[in-house]
């Protein structure tokens, strides 16, 4: 981040994100992309509206006292959260991770709580909005953020306004059909980009070999993690022991077996990069169908910049360049030519700075920095 950018930054009113997701929800107090304090609580195993927003509300309040300001100082709250939903009217339409947000009024329950501003916003677009704002897409005019994680989303960003849509669920990057004879989606379309190339598809994959019984490398890696989890960097790679994929009379028969066990998909790339073939096959097949959703990318924008984000990014190389090598082999010359493939800058916390981001969009206060990236909508 140059000095120009962290000078206006500092300029900038202290703002509240909120970053609801399907197994955590994030509160922030931040200026800019700074944060001044942060706050986690786990979405639970019931999230319905009832539940979740007035914890929601408290981890609000926590975030505050924790920055040492009152609601007074805060010029608004940014809200992302998964669609679908409609960012003018801030109702939220049955997100498929958050079962019982069925025509959420959450703009108004903010508003009726907090009194200031609020503003609600797809995670997705939020999160490109940041890396426009404050990471990797500084200063370019035509920007598409894509987030692979445990799904895939988008947002896209054409002269400093982000692409909304007719009906506000512009950029759902992850649904576009990648093999239009493919496997149902859980949004309903088939073959999408999500299906096969996202840390859920990858998990999958891995899975579904292992039933049909061609994973045995893969399953003794995965249980020798189990074994020796105090040697495993990264926790969230152990597979889990799937016991009720058994009847109870069997559960004494699972001593000494290596099954059942489920792996994720970070379980796969850490098998992948200990030489295991069928998880480096695994990976290989998600990054080409990734590398064919970035053609379509390229063809259908003509983007200058597209960033890629999201914990499935963190596999490297790997996904990487099988991912890029399917762009040069089918992409068109000239949009070729003008696009960069980046890595997003802002990590784990592009969704917060996001939410807080879209005070900054909607409200003008963000124009020196906007200013100098294509402009203010």
């Amino acid at each position: 981040m140059n000095e120009e950018t962290t000078a206006n930054q500092q300029q900038l009113p202290l703002v509240v994100g909120v970053d609801i997701g399907g197994t955590q929800i994030r509160t922030a107090v931040l200026q800019g992309a700074k944060l001044r304090s942060r706050v986690s609580i786990l979405t639970g195993a019931d999230p319905t509206p009832d539940r979740i927003i007035p914890r929601i509300f408290g981890a609000v309040q926590q975030a505050l006292n924790e920055a040492h300001v009152t609601i007074d100082q805060i010029a608004g709250i940014g809200v992302a959260t998964p669609g679908p939903l409609d960012n003018r009217t801030g109702v939220i339409y049955s997100p498929p991770n958050l079962p019982g947000w069925t025509a959420v009024p959450l703009r108004d329950l903010f508003y009726n709580h907090f009194k200031i501003p609020i503003f609600i916003e797809n995670d997705a677009h939020a999160a490109g909005l940041a890396e426009y704002m404050f990471g990797a897409g500084r200063g370019s005019r035509i920007m598409v953020y894509l987030t692979i994680s445990t799904g895939i989303g988008g947002g896209v960003i054409i002269n400093g306004k982000i692409f909304e849509g007719a009906s506000g669920t512009g950029g759902e990057l992850g649904h576009m059909s990648i093999d239009w004879q493919g496997g149902r989606c859980n949004c309903g379309n088939v073959g999408c980009l999500e299906y096969l190339a996202s840390g859920t598809a990858i998990a999958r994959y891995a899975n579904e070999a292992i039933a049909a019984g061609h994973g045995a490398e893969l399953l003794a890696f995965a249980s020798t993690m189990l074994e020796h989890t105090a040697t495993v960097p990264d926790l969230a790679a152990l597979p889990v022991q799937d016991l009720n994929t058994r009847p109870l009379a069997d559960f004494d028969d699972l001593m000494g077996e290596i099954e059942p066990l489920r792996v994720n998909a970070r379980t796969v790339a850490r098998a992948a990069e200990a030489g295991i073939p069928l998880a480096r096959a695994i990976i290989t097949k998600a990054a080409e169908a990734l590398g064919v959703g970035l053609v379509n990318i390229i063809h259908i924008f003509n983007p200058e910049i597209i960033i890629l984000g999201g914990g499935v990014t963190l596999v490297g190389p790997m996904l990487m360049e099988p991912a890029l090598r399917v762009v040069q082999e089918h992409a068109m010359k000239a949009p070729l030519d003008a696009v960069r493939i980046v890595e997003a800058q802002l990590g784990t916390n592009v969704g917060l700075t996001g939410a807080g981001a879209l005070i900054y969009y909607y409200t003008n206060n963000g124009s020196s920095i906007l200013s100098g990236n294509g402009g203010r909508p």
